[in-house]
């Protein structure tokens, strides 16, 4: 199904799909049915791509390698990254929230293993440097370049640290400038935004053009919902990819209220042309988070949605204040009961130690309008 339509000779086809988290359940099922499966309705869809790209959301790691204070359900089996590969994926972004959650030994493993099975890998390394440093691609004549950041707080890089590339506009503005000149199509990978929510907040629209200053094609993700496309020119923003195998209920708090839109996966094949255009191909999780290829009806709904979501890209700030922010509001104060009943107050401390003052004015918004959406 076409969310965008084309403008030119399509040059290049890039399939893209979001987090990839082979965990809880659906860690459990694909031990007993074997890991291809987990990818295998998505598998039809790469056919077609010159490249195909993820976001590797956990570290290929041990449980008992978990960091204190981190979900530990948050590690991934070896075989995860082989299917990957098997599948047809030749590129993972590791620069998330998460793939620092067994330390640096884990991401030691997961270069490790995607370096074993062919999978180019982007955002992470040993050092700022080896974080930073692109994935290049000569397809079909063209040359791609690829890079990944993420908002990744004390999971940062250092100049002799490992860990993810942060995002950071000067480091980010640093690398745009850098790797411009030689790329044809410069790909920038994005961990950001506010998890389940329909728009991007204000902080993922003024990032987004500060990248689109430079780069051709911007991959978002992290808030775990599939969100709007946006294009200027030949310059193309999806801003979530949403879960592509995620088992929503591994961790330590699920939120029932988003338990829906969640399910709502797909494979986004970008049609690179002078006018790139982006064809979604409809998926949906089962309750392990595996997808499968839903009927037509269903599919055609998840278009639409992303259709409308597109469309409303141009008010996303107001969209935001009123429709998303009290849904983050209600999501906090949910999660931070869990941890409160539960007598966690390490994941409280963690909560409330993550609350900066660029989130006083969504905290405003949200109660402002959280008596209307209520």
């Amino acid at each position: 199904m076409r969310l965008l339509e084309p403008g030119g000779e399509i040059r290049l086809r890039i399939a893209a799909i979001g987090d990839v988290g082979v965990i809880g359940g659906a860690r459990a099922r694909a031990r007993r049915e074997g890991f291809d499966g987990a990818f295998a309705a998505m598998t039809p869809s790469f056919r077609s791509a010159d490249l195909v790209f993820a976001n590797l959301e956990f570290p290929v790691a041990e449980p008992g390698w978990v960091r204190p204070g981190r979900s530990g359900e948050f590690w991934h089996d070896r075989e995860t990254v082989e299917a990957l590969a098997r599948a047809g994926v030749g590129l993972v972004s590791l620069a998330n929230n998460h793939m620092m959650d067994c330390g640096p030994r884990g991401l030691e493993r997961t270069l490790a293993a995607c370096e074993s099975a062919g999978v180019g890998t982007i955002g992470a390394g040993a050092s700022l440097e080896a974080a930073c440093r692109p994935a290049i691609r000569e397809v079909r004549g063209l040359r791609v370049v690829a890079l990944a950041y993420a908002a990744a707080g004390e999971d940062g890089a250092r100049e002799r640290a490992p860990g993810v590339a942060p995002l950071d506009p000067r480091i980010v503005e640093r690398d745009l400038k850098r790797w411009r000149a030689e790329a044809d199509l410069l790909l920038v990978s994005v961990h950001w935004g506010s998890m389940y929510v329909d728009f991007p907040p204000r902080r993922v629209l003024e990032v987004s053009r500060l990248l689109a200053r430079e780069a051709d094609l911007i991959l978002g993700h992290h808030p775990h919902v599939t969100q709007g496309v946006r294009r200027k020119a030949r310059r193309l923003t999806l801003f979530s990819l949403g879960d592509a195998c995620f088992n929503r209920s591994a961790g330590d708090f699920e939120w029932a209220a988003a338990a829906h839109t969640r399910r709502e996966s797909g494979v986004f094949e970008i049609l690179w042309a002078h006018e790139p255009g982006v064809e979604y191909h409809a998926l949906t999780l089962d309750e392990d988070g595996i997808p499968f290829m839903p009927d037509p009806e269903r599919a055609e709904a998840q278009a639409a949605r992303l259709r409308r979501l597109s469309g409303g890209l141009e008010d996303a700030d107001t969209r935001f204040d009123q429709e998303c922010a009290p849904r983050l509001l209600r999501y906090e104060l949910d999660s931070l009961g869990h941890y409160l009943r539960q007598g966690r107050v390490d994941r409280v401390i963690r909560l409330l130690g993550g609350v900066r003052p660029r989130h006083l004015r969504t905290l405003w918004q949200a109660l402002r309008n959280f008596r209307s959406t209520a």
